[in-house]
């Protein structure tokens, strides 16, 4: 059991990592192309995370929360979560950090700063209801993508739907947790607005799978 957990926390950091790399390339291609195109590039080049995550088979919190709905799971199932969480916050907070420290001086940190910025106006109870639904559908479409890329994971369409949901959720502006830790990490944004978003963020993508199972049970009737 110990053994398995420290592989779920090790590949956890991995999954952070890889989360961040394509938050990185969201932040990059919206520094370089100003506009709609770069929004529209940075939100299809934001899958190569989740592809990452999903190809080697790495420990994403979002990516397997959506277990408890589907049935019972182990005991270590359970304990693992919050350890591959951490992880997670790890390599993602830790790649943010990193890249501040690179480009801290950069126009490219100007980028990741509007980008965190966004996510932390918490001004009125609408702000706080926003992030919950956006963090809402955010799961459901992790949930939709993994799941997917699972039925068909060797064939092109597999990837495609991959690709679209996780298109959706970036091009939307939904907040997923994990990217938003690397977002805050580059950015520098330390605040008590960063807890507040991460809480909601982390609960409210636990709930996203929940509609995903749900559809998928009526669906296949």
């Amino acid at each position: 059991m110990k053994k398995d957990l420290l592989f779920s926390f090790l590949k956890g950091i991995c999954a952070g990592l890889a989360i961040g790399f394509g938050g990185f390339l969201y932040i990059l291609m919206t520094y370089l192309n100003q506009g709609e195109l770069g929004k529209v590039l940075g939100s299809l080049l934001f899958a190569v995370g989740l592809f990452t995550v999903c190809s080697l088979s790495l420990c994403l919190y979002t990516g397997k929360i959506g277990l408890i709905y589907e049935g019972k799971q182990t005991k270590t199932f359970y304990i693992s979560l919050p350890i591959m969480l951490i992880g997670n916050a790890i390599g993602a907070f830790g790649l943010g950090m990193l890249c501040y420290l690179a480009f801290k001086n950069t126009d490219l940190f100007n980028s990741a700063s509007a980008t965190a910025g966004v996510r932390l106006g918490f001004n009125s109870f609408n702000d706080f209801l926003s992030c919950a639904i956006k963090s809402t559908l955010c799961g459901l479409c992790v949930y939709l993508a993994v799941k997917c890329f699972a039925y068909k994971r060797i064939s092109f369409l597999g990837t495609g739907m991959l690709v679209f949901f996780v298109f959706v959720f970036v091009y939307a502006g939904f907040q997923h947790c994990i990217a938003n830790m690397f977002y805050f990490g580059f950015a520098w944004s330390w605040s008590w607005q960063l807890a507040v978003n991460l809480v909601l963020c982390i609960l409210f993508n636990s709930v996203g799978p929940l509609f995903g199972v749900l559809l998928i049970k009526t669906i296949k009737g």
